[in-house]
């Protein structure tokens, strides 16, 4: 045998092997579904059981488990057939370097990946049809109807969205496409409204990029970078970031308030906070203070409750969470948020702002929590978002979804204390 062929043999059964590791992985992450589970935790743990895995087996074995867990419905019936349950798999999944290493495997060989807009008829589907990838409560809760763009978005992967934290000027998508594949350097670009943020493909190499490590630019969806922009007067002063996560929204909101403003971050999780003191040591910003206990007292001119929630804004980047959360679990967040919002609306100042906001697109998690807000705190009115990137704040607050620019979906209100 000749070594091309004996290494082409070679190289067929190691992807044979990726095949049949996808498949027990699945079935072993259908145990991590139930509700309350730290899905990426667990994963995490999964993959680091294996010992073997590289960071693009990681890559190729989430790509596979995340298309899943967005088809599920419609899979389960066909993982009898394993073979032919893979193959459809691949072809399901955004076609990223790691999975195109795969279609040398397929029965039936794909000239060229399937559009995003129709992997799904792969299924004998109709994008009407999509509604029932979804839990049976979501079209109850949103206040827009599902449309046949908004279904295809919510099945879709993501791209990945970039903020410009230090602009070192007009070089910076220059820059980022260095290290890019032709096919994802075509897809790098600023978006054209939104200032400071940048389109990326969503498998886009950035956790070693020079631009990321330096701090010149930050991991921020789109939805969420435009929250703080739909602010009708520019933040200024003293804030507070309540709920902040990994310090996404606190790394713009500093960079707002620059050069004398300052803001205070708050998160339960102690990991968040330590990533959130990691990104803004990278970002070389001077006006953030990590706090590690929940603040209590005091008084700012601006408090940001970016609420826990149910995370149904998010279904496209954690598509598991469709999978694991029910409609108990909404109301049971609503009454949480609430009491949050209460909370830390003491610590507004008179004439100051607080902001609230969740990932969700449930009127119960979003307009119901702030129309109780103002039934029982009589010290806050109304505060009108501009309107901005095409939505309009009718005294409700506004939802963005999914479908409108490609990212998250989220919801946010102001309120002004007058008292």
């Amino acid at each position: 045998m000749s070594k091309p062929l004996f290494n082409k043999e070679i190289s067929l059964h190691r992807l044979h092997n990726q095949r049949r590791i996808s498949f027990s992985l699945i079935e072993r992450c259908r145990s991590l579904l139930n509700p309350g589970v730290a899905f990426t935790r667990e994963l995490h743990e999964l993959f680091r059981a294996q010992g073997k895995f590289g960071s693009k087996d990681r890559r190729l074995y989430r790509e596979l488990i995340y298309t899943y867990l967005r088809y599920q419905p419609w899979l389960d019936s066909k993982r009898s057939d394993q073979e032919a349950f893979m193959d459809l798999l691949i072809q399901l999944a955004v076609p990223t370097a790691e999975i195109r290493s795969l279609y040398p495997t397929l029965a039936n060989k794909p000239a060229i990946p399937v559009e995003e807009a129709n992997r799904f008829k792969l299924l004998g589907k109709e994008a009407t049809e999509i509604k029932e990838l979804l839990p049976d409560w979501y079209a109850l809760h949103t206040k827009r109807p599902l449309s046949t763009k908004g279904l295809l978005t919510l099945v879709t992967r993501p791209p990945l969205w970039l903020r410009i934290q230090k602009d070192p000027g007009d070089d910076i998508i220059k820059r980022l496409k260095e290290p890019a594949s032709p096919e994802q350097a075509a897809l790098i670009a600023k978006h054209p409204l939104i200032p400071g943020c940048i389109h990326a493909p969503a498998d886009f190499p950035l956790a070693n990029h020079p631009c990321y490590l330096n701090g010149d630019i930050e991991i921020q969806d789109i939805s969420s970078q435009i929250l703080l922009l739909m602010l009708k007067d520019s933040p200024r002063g003293k804030w507070l970031d309540a709920c902040a996560g990994a310090g996404g929204k606190t790394l713009q909101l500093a960079e707002l308030l620059r050069p004398y403003g300052k803001v205070a971050a708050h998160d339960l999780r102690s990991s968040a906070l330590r990533e959130l003191q990691s990104r803004a040591k990278r970002s070389g910003l001077k006006n953030i203070e990590v706090l590690a206990k929940r603040p209590t007292e005091g008084s700012y001119d601006g408090v940001l409750v970016d609420a826990p929630c149910s995370g149904s804004g998010t279904w496209r980047r954690h598509p598991y969470l469709m999978r694991q959360t029910r409609e108990k679990d909404v109301f049971d967040y609503a009454k949480k948020q609430l009491s949050i919002l209460k909370d830390y609306s003491n610590l507004v100042s008179e004439g100051g702002l607080l902001v609230y906001s969740t990932c969700s697109l449930s009127r119960h998690e979003n307009e119901e929590v702030a129309a109780k807000f103002l039934e029982t705190e009589t010290r806050f009115i109304h505060q009108p978002l501009a309107p901005r990137f095409g939505f309009d704040d009718l005294g409700h607050g506004i939802t963005v979804y999914p479908e409108d620019h490609n990212g998250d979906g989220l919801y946010v209100r102001a309120f002004r204390r007058v008292s």
